[in-house]
């Protein structure tokens, strides 16, 4: 297929497929050298990667449900048959652009914004402009949110005044040599454009031999006191040069800056800042990208905080590098032997001196890419690489691994890199190599022969046998008997319950090593040096546990690492799926590093320290979590988790998730580590997915006081959205997150509520009707307008319909947040809008700083109209007080009272609007298949009133064709004043709804302990866990649903373990705490961002 898209001129393959653009945006597929377009074909596509700037491929695959059903090649399809059929490559969608502003024809006011215009002071008249969006790359998301904002400058400015006295003042220090007078004035520019003034500019001329550079700088200082200048007889060298520059420095902290890069104008800010509040921090880096000469940015290093074990790895501290003059003096500067790595080497050398090392996790430093410079290629200087290699040598020296030697390792070799390893000796501590398994003999087997590979000799082997009853198996325990250092102990499991941590304890008290590992009986060593690795990591000071670069069968990433925040606030495996030639973001799959956990499926701590911490948790996390739990309290304790990639062992893992942990344990994790900060994982990544790609996270305003939210509701109704909107905002206006203004274009009962909450509500007219272009800008800046005038830092639009508010704010000015609970299809949802309306509501997803979700799978589906990664899912829940109180209204027997339910009745019910989306008629129809003996067992309430009526009348119909007798058993109720009167009368919740992203009414059955009988449609399948406390099926699948409620109506004990389990279920999902925190979290990033960052018109 490549040869014959390379060769047919007729697909014309160069006009979307562009070589040097697929290798300049993925640097590993560079570094690995295959072969972009073959990789493309083979990899690319299904990693989601674009084969250049003219293609889209996952909205082409989006697009065409018909290629992604098929699988093919989305290009391949495209240039084959695609382009023929015409279809789109997806670079830019028209659907998402409003165009250019259009000339204002004169014309009347739209009449649906007098009441808008009575909202504002006399004589103030609106501005504004449209917006034009377009699909960006991740990083490209991340700066148009952070470009620097006039709010982020006032808050950096009040930040500063605010440790007026603590501020250090700050050297720059830069050796200068043969610097391009052009690249040098945009440093120059940097420097003097700097928010924090108390600098101090040290520029040393390395003796260069270019007749400008004198000149250039003589100049430079005569226009600021604070640019100092020295000039050296000869060129001495980078580490000279900067030594020199530091003995002109009279700043208490110095700076790193080379002559030809950028520094960003909060830099200096930011560095001051976090001395200020640091006293004891002696190092302080920042993370950085790189430009190139045309001003593009690209490659972002978002790093982790402080990483001891990672910067024997490589520089990763990087840019900005800063540290007390004090103590870079004390250890004697930079040293020249070492020149191309002289300030790693000098960072090895004084974070063993430092008493902190701080991060700032904001890109504060463009590293420029010109020919010869590093930020190039390091085959510019291939003499920095073993000038790095010794450094590192020598670091390991002095921290007592005497014995263990460092390399460059072929792979970094090849891509010609600086990156480097640490190859351990192969004798050192005992250690117990502690496998559990119960039979699976195949399993066992594999494992344990292939520990035959392992070149570290001084372990041990115990196999922990949990009740083996196959004959196979246990034949196999036997002949290990017969091998020395193997052991085979027999450990049943307590009360017939499996407990990993209880076994996993009990199995540590039989092990005589100094270090335990931890294996799983589904792995297969790779590597042979695995195991010394481990043991070698395992041995700096203060690592309490390491872990293992581990592989699912077919050799994509299974673990390399457990970062926290993954899967809704729980934790992931980093790089999962990741192919085997990927190295993963800034190399971490590849390099040791530190994470705040590893896996038990290859963990080695030491024995005692196991002990004397508790070892692993039994009463919390008997199955689940526990390895976790242990690392998070190692981390607690002052210890680290580690990493080791050369440690390479496959995992039989399935890559399927699934959904079998136990709810009660996923809610003690909550509970436990809700908040935890992981520490090693910067903020400005995407927790979406867990290849550590860049998100489009503003960091959180400085402000104390709470920002100013004008919310927007679609109607003032007792319905499932305003009741949200009213939740929410009395949830944040309690926690002191935000002050509150009400906008609705429709009035109803709800405002009463609000009003009596203290919240000030304006009912305006709905502006949505807007017809053409003029009634569009009218229309946009009114709204803006209003929403100024009534001081929004942040405005909240709550359902699609009020798309109006977030193009209106946009207008403004003022960033904005969406929230989406409709399910519809995106590409037919605005149909009933003029087509000006329409394409306003489209553009709306590019505009609002977060469009937020209730369901993960209602966010997929709208995952066509997302241009700049900016979809995000925030659970809805219920606040808890509000929910006791519901649920204990009821007692069970007064609810069937009043609902004339006999006592041997099995009541099925269902709560919601009658319509169409919501499915009623299905099991009203269902109810006519079942026997008489159920129906007759069975009351079934439709609970709801009328959303359509000729719906309504069907299931009417429907009721009134069962025979006498049965008739009554079923009962649609029309409007009901108290939802929870059936609630506290059911045996038995039905969700039988067709479209829906993740209803309410299953939080108050889950609430009231109800087993449930659902349809698995969108968000559904997040809330309630199949076989645990639901029931899954079809939409509309009417015998199906007839079938498990004659089950569950019958089966006594089923439904009674169902419904047993349904608030261990709903404990274990994010509640309201988590909802009130996320969107304190995101009301506070996008208080400062600029919008007009947002839609490219800076």
């Amino acid at each position: 297929m490549a040869h014959r898209l390379r060769h047919d001129p007729t697909l014309q393959l160069a006009s979307f497929f562009d070589a040097t653009w697929y290798l300049t945006h993925y640097p590993d597929v560079r570094r690995s050298k295959v072969d972009p377009l073959l990789h493309y074909l083979m990899y690319g596509a299904t990693e989601g990667r674009n084969p250049s700037a003219m293609f889209d491929t996952k909205w082409y695959l989006m697009r065409n449900a018909d290629v992604r059903a098929l699988g093919i090649n989305p290009l391949v399809h495209f240039l084959l048959h695609g382009r023929g059929e015409g279809r789109t490559p997806g670079t830019r969608v028209e659907m998402y652009a409003s165009g250019e502003p259009a000339a204002r024809p004169k014309a009347e006011l739209p009449s649906h914004l007098i009441t808008w215009l009575k909202a504002l002071p006399d004589g103030e008249l609106p501005i504004g402009q449209s917006m034009r969006t377009g699909r960006l790359e991740p990083y490209a998301s991340w700066r148009a949110v952070n470009a620097l904002s006039e709010v982020d400058i006032d808050e950096l400015r009040h930040a500063l005044a605010q440790r007026a006295g603590k501020l250090p003042k700050i050297s720059i220090i830069t050796p200068v040599y043969n610097t391009d007078p052009k690249l040098f004035g945009l440093l120059e520019r940097a420097v003097a454009a700097q928010i924090y003034t108390d600098w101090e500019w040290c520029l040393v001329n390395d003796g260069s031999p270019s007749s400008h550079v004198v000149a250039m700088l003589e100049r430079a200082q005569s226009l600021d006191s604070r640019i100092k200048v020295a000039h050296l007889e000869k060129n001495g060298g980078i580490s000279v040069a900067t030594n020199a520059a530091v003995e002109i420095a009279t700043g208490e902290v110095i700076a790193f800056v080379d002559h030809d890069d950028l520094i960003t104008p909060d830099c200096l800010a930011e560095i001051a800042l976090y001395y200020a509040d640091h006293a004891d921090a002696d190092i302080v880096y920042s993370d950085d990208d790189k430009v190139d000469l045309a001003g593009r940015h690209f490659a972002p290093q978002f790093k982790p905080d402080w990483s001891p074990v990672l910067l024997l790895s490589y520089m990763y501290l990087g840019h900005i590098f800063t540290v007390r003059r004090s103590l870079f003096r004390e250890i004697g500067g930079f040293r020249k032997p070492f020149d191309g790595s002289q300030d790693f080497d000098f960072a090895l050398r004084a974070v063993e001196r430092a008493r902190h090392v701080g991060h700032v996790p904001k890109i504060l430093y463009n590293w420029r890419v010109v020919p010869g410079s590093t930020a190039a290629s390091g085959d510019a200087k291939p003499e920095s690489f073993e000038a790095g290699r010794k450094a590192v040598e020598e670091a390991i020296g002095r921290r007592g691994l005497k014995e263990a030697r460092v390399i460059q390792p072929d792979w970094a070799k090849a891509a010609k890199v600086g990156m480097f390893e640490i190859d351990f000796p192969h004798d050192g501590p005992s250690v117990s190599i502690v496998i559990p398994t119960k039979n699976q003999f195949s399993f066992i087997k594999t494992c344990v022969d292939s520990l035959a590979r392992t070149r570290y000799r001084n372990f041990d082997v115990l196999v922990i046998d949990n009740d083996s009853d196959d004959p196979k198996t246990i034949e196999y325990f036997k002949s290990l008997k017969d091998r020395p250092r193997h052991e085979v102990i027999r450990i049943p499991s307590k009360g017939g319950r499996f407990s990993f941590s209880a076994l996993m304890n009990e199995a540590v008290t039989h092990a005589r090593g100094e270090y335990v590992l931890f294996l799983n009986n589904d792995t297969e060593v790779i590597s042979d040096i695995w195991l010394s690795a481990m043991m070698g990591y395992a041995q700096l000071e203060k690592v309490g546990a390491v872990g293992a670069r581990l592989y699912f069968e077919d050799r994509t990433i299974q673990h390399a690492g457990i970062v926290h925040g993954y899967n809704e606030g729980m934790v992931g495996h980093a790089f999962r799926c990741k192919p085997p030639h990927d190295w993963g973001y800034l190399g971490f799959i590849r390099t040791a590093r530190e994470y705040s956990a590893v896996t038990a499926a290859c963990l080695v701590t030491p024995r005692k320290l196991f002990l004397d911490i508790g070892g692993f948790d039994e009463t919390n996390f008997a199955v689940a979590y526990n390895d976790v739990d242990y690392c998070y309290r190692l981390v607690q304790a002052g210890w680290s988790c580690v990493y080791a990639p050369q440690a390479e062992l496959f995992h039989f893992e399935g890559k399927s998730r699934g959904s079998k942990d136990d709810p009660l344990e996923i809610t003690a994790f909550r509970r436990k580590y809700g908040q935890w900060k992981d520490r090693w994982y910067n903020r400005n990544l995407s927790l979406e997915n867990e290849w550590f790609e860049p998100g489009a996270i503003h960091s959180q305003t400085r402000r104390d006081q709470p920002v100013h939210v004008v919310f927007v509701t679609h109607n003032l109704n007792f319905e499932g959205a305003p009741i949200f909107l009213f939740d929410l905002v009395k949830g944040l206006v309690d926690r002191g997150s935000v002050t509150a203004t009400v906008v609705s274009p429709s009035d109803g009962p709800l405002r009463a509520d609000f009003e009596r909450a203290g919240f000030k509500v304006h009912v305006l007219s709905d502006p949505s009707a807007m017809s053409d272009e003029y009634a569009v800008s009218a229309t946009l800046e009114t709204v803006g307008s209003v929403f100024k005038h009534l001081g929004a830092d942040v405005v909240l639009a709550n359902t699609l319909v009020t798309f109006w508010a977030i193009a209106g704010a946009t207008t403004a000015g003022i960033p904005s947040i969406w929230c989406q609970h409709e399910s519809e299809p995106w590409n037919t949802y605005f149909d009933y809008l003029p087509p000006a309306a329409r394409r306003v509501a489209y553009a709306a997803f590019a505009q609002a700083y977060r469009v937020l979700y209730v369901a993960e799978a209602t966010r997929r589906a709208w995952r066509d109209v997302e241009t700049r990664g900016n979809l995000q899912v925030i659970r809805y829940g219920i606040p808890p007080q509000r929910l006791s109180e519901e649920t204990g209204r009821w007692s069970r027997e007064d609810a069937r009272s009043k609902l004339d339910v006999d006592e041997d009745d099995i009541v099925v019910v269902v709560v919601g609007t009658v319509c169409h989306r919501k499915g009623q008629l299905d099991l009203a129809q269902a109810f006519t298949l079942m026997s008489s003996q159920v129906q007759r067992r069975v009351r079934v309430f439709l609970a709801g009133k009328s959303g359509e009526s000729t719906y309504f009348d069907e299931i009417e119909k429907t009721i009134s064709e069962l025979p006498t007798g049965v008739r009554e058993r079923v009962t649609l109720t029309g409007p009901v004043e108290d939802p929870f009167v059936y609630y506290s009368a059911a045996d038995i919740y039905v969700c039988s709804s067709h479209i829906e992203s993740a209803p309410r009414v299953l939080v108050e059955a889950m609430a009231c302990g109800l087993p449930i009988i659902t349809t698995p449609v969108f968000g559904i399948p997040e809330q309630v866990k199949e076989g645990v406390n639901a029931l899954f099926y079809d939409a509309g699948d009417v015998k199906q649903l007839s079938k498990l409620v004659s089950v569950l109506a019958t089966d006594d004990e089923l439904r009674d373990r169902l419904g047993a389990r349904s608030k261990d279920v709903l404990e274990s999902l994010p509640g309201f705490e988590e909802m009130i925190i996320g969107y304190t979290r995101v009301i506070r990033e996008a208080a400062p961002v600029d919008v007009r960052s947002l839609n490219d018109e800076r």
